[in-house]
Parts: C-alpha cells; structure tokens; sequence
C-alpha cells in the first residue's frame, strides 16, 4: 500500500537514476577495456620497434663484415669470421655511438638461471690487445628460447656454394648469413629471418 501511495514521477526518476547507473557501469567498463586494448597495442608497439632496431644493429654490423687474417698459434693465416649454429664471432666496424673504428663481435645466447639472453659482446682493436681488452656487454633481447645460425657458401674453394651449421676455417666470408630468433609458444613476439650479404 506504501509503494502505491508514491507518485508516478519518483517511478521515472528512480528508472531513469537505474539506467544511469547502468549506463556509466557500461562506460567505465567499456574504459577499462579499452584502455587494457591500448595498453596491449602500446606494448606490441614497443616489442615490434626493439626487434626492428635489433635487426637493423646486426644487419649493418654484419653487412660491414671485415675479412681479417691474422697467424694463428701454428703461423697460418686464419679468417677473423667463424661460427656454429649459437654463435658468431666476426670483425667489424662499429657505429659511432659504440666508438668508432674496427672491433671484434660476438654474437651468442647467455644463460640466466631462468631465462636466456641475446647478447653482442665487442672489443675495439684500438684500445689494447684483443686478448688483454675487457669486452663490453649489451643484452640485445630478453628471455628467448634460442638462436640459430646459418651460413652460405663454400668453405673452399672447388667447393659448391651451401648453407652450412657452421662457418669454421672458411677461405672467405660466407656469401650470406641467416639468423633466426625463436621465442617461446606464448610469446607474441615475431622475427621474420635475417638474412644478410657481407659487403665485402
């Protein structure tokens, strides 16, 4: 008999305060996925911008690839290039922001206790002795699954021009060289194949 008793328009001001209610539930709701959306796209955004960075840092490093020969501990000359399927150590000129000049990079995979790294280590050949030079250390990627090296050409010469695992006592740099990056199932993160010519 209460309820009856209220007047008509206290019914449409507590539907319309219900449907308000609804409305700006619906909103936020509506903000707070939107903003997650943006969020996930700002982060794609920067994931896909390090790779291309990454990719660009060992495209010019190795395109500049130097076919240095030094005597080996037996006296015979021996190519400053050589790698495995994880690993490549080759000579070349660095950019400005890492000092200009020749130096000696290595490309590998390091192991944390939980996780894997893609890092380049480098030594200027200006500064000291290669072996007596402290190599500096850049993480160029973080918890990776692997990477895997391919090198093509051949080995010696009279011998057929193909993609080998490894790149160890070469006559000559490799005509090409392939470097593939693989993440995890449930990383959304993408490298497509790098495959570099050394200019030389």
């Amino acid at each position: 008999a209460a309820a009856v008793a209220i007047p008509l328009r206290w019914h449409e001001l507590l539907i319309a305060i219900t449907l308000l209610g609804l409305l700006m539930a619906a909103l936020f709701g509506g903000l707070r996925l939107g903003a997650r959306a943006w969020d996930r796209s700002e982060e794609r955004l920067d994931q896909s911008a390090r790779l291309q960075a990454v990719q660009n840092f060992l495209r010019d490093r190795l395109a500049q690839a130097y076919p240095l020969y030094a005597d080996d501990e037996s006296g015979r000359l021996r190519l400053g290039f050589e790698g495995d399927g994880a690993e490549v150590r080759f000579v070349t000129l660095m950019p400005e922001y890492l000092g200009t000049g020749f130096a000696e990079l290595v490309l590998a995979v390091e192991e944390r206790p939980d996780a894997k790294d893609l890092v380049v280590r480098w030594r200027h050949f200006e500064l000291a002795p290669l072996e007596e030079a402290e190599p500096q250390i850049k993480v160029l990627l973080e918890d990776i699954e692997a990477l895997e090296i391919a090198y093509f050409g051949a080995l010696a010469r009279g011998e057929p021009a193909m993609w080998h695992e490894q790149w160890l006592e070469g006559s000559a740099l490799p005509q090409l060289v392939r470097l593939r990056v693989l993440f995890f199932e449930d990383d959304r993160r993408y490298w497509p194949d790098l495959i570099v010519r050394p200019m030389t």
